[in-house]
């Protein structure tokens, strides 16, 4: 198969990667992370930019989910495209705004009350949950798990600490609130099974776009330090360093993109896509800081702020991938 993108792909990588150099240098990133906001403000211009146009595919959102992770996008863009957009999609509505998904099937209940469906339960960590206009909220209802629109005025809201600050998830409770059916029973369980690998998978892209911005500072600096009047890039010992960061990109960067490419997600492709590019976003932000010195380490110097979001994305990825690529390998014998 071939994971060459096409000239559109490749337009529209340029463009969402020019529009966010341009929008979002070093130190607006600093002090939107450092006071824990969102750039909701721009969210109009995505719209219209088409970040969620219904005739883009998983391909193309996981290319805008690469660049959104190289320059560390602070907006819910992910919490929308990669949770809730789905949902909006197979119910045939458009989002109001930024949104996100809080799958609550274990532990939500909704029952039909005063002619309308009332939740209540509580679901911890919910992505962007403070900045969102719209929280979906998988619950049970007697017919099986189905798919709610609830205002978050109508929660409880607990911000929750995290390693990332531009990544704020928040935990919700819910005591008879008021929500709208967008999906029921028989379709929320299977679209809630392929936004998890669609979620995955864009992330998986995103942890491409961090290691990609860390190796090249640490590229940036390696070309501009230096030691014994030579750049310490042409040190063996650095050299081999980067060298080994930019193969492990290309390789977690070629799985995200066979994740993507086919028609239907394979769980086996997503998950070494995802174990694939969380190694790569850690392993590639630790070697750009050993190899910027004492000052990789400094608050002032910007490595920290991408290896948070690649701790961050390690956590998120944590859960099955090596799992799933021993099921593929032994079967039921893994």
């Amino acid at each position: 198969m071939d994971f060459a993108l096409t000239e559109d792909q490749t337009g529209l990588k340029a463009a969402a990667r020019t529009y966010l150099e341009d929008t979002y240098g070093l130190d607006r990133i600093a002090a939107l992370a450092d006071d824990g906001e969102q750039d909701l403000a721009a969210w109009p211009e995505l719209v219209r930019q088409g970040w969620l146009d219904a005739d883009l595919g998983l391909a193309e959102f996981v290319l805008l989910a690469e660049e959104g992770g190289r320059a560390l996008h602070p907006v819910p863009w992910f919490a929308t495209a990669g949770l809730a957009l789905p949902v909006y999609r197979a119910a045939g509505v458009e989002p109001p705004g930024p949104a996100t998904l809080a799958d609550g099937g274990d532990t939500c209940r909704a029952a039909r009350r005063d002619k309308g469906w009332r939740l209540d339960g509580a679901v911890q960590a919910v992505l962007h949950a403070d900045v969102a206009t719209e929280i979906l909220v998988a619950a049970r209802t007697p017919a099986g798990v189905a798919l709610f629109g609830i205002d978050p005025a109508a929660a409880s809201l607990s911000a929750r600490d995290g390693v990332d600050p531009l990544r704020a998830t928040s935990d919700i409770a819910l005591a008879g609130a008021e929500g709208r059916l967008l999906i029921g029973p028989t379709a929320a369980a299977p679209l809630l099974t392929a936004i998890r690998g669609r979620a995955t998978t864009l992330l998986a892209g995103e942890a491409i776009g961090v290691a990609d911005r860390a190796l090249a500072i640490a590229v940036e600096h390696a070309k501009a330090r230096t030691q014994f009047d030579r750049p310490i890039g042409s040190f063996q010992a650095v050299s081999q360093q980067l060298a080994d960061g930019y193969a492990e990109v290309e390789l977690a960067r070629s799985l995200a993109y066979r994740a993507a490419a086919g028609e239907a997600l394979s769980a086996e492709a997503v998950a070494c896509a995802a174990h694939a590019a969380s190694r790569a976003a850690v392993t590639v932000c630790e070697t750009a800081i050993q190899v910027c010195g004492g000052m990789g380490v400094t608050w002032e110097f910007p490595l920290h702020r991408w290896f948070r979001r690649a701790l961050w994305l390690e956590a998120e990825l944590a859960s099955g991938p090596l799992e799933a690529i021993a099921h593929s390998l032994f079967g039921e014998h893994s």
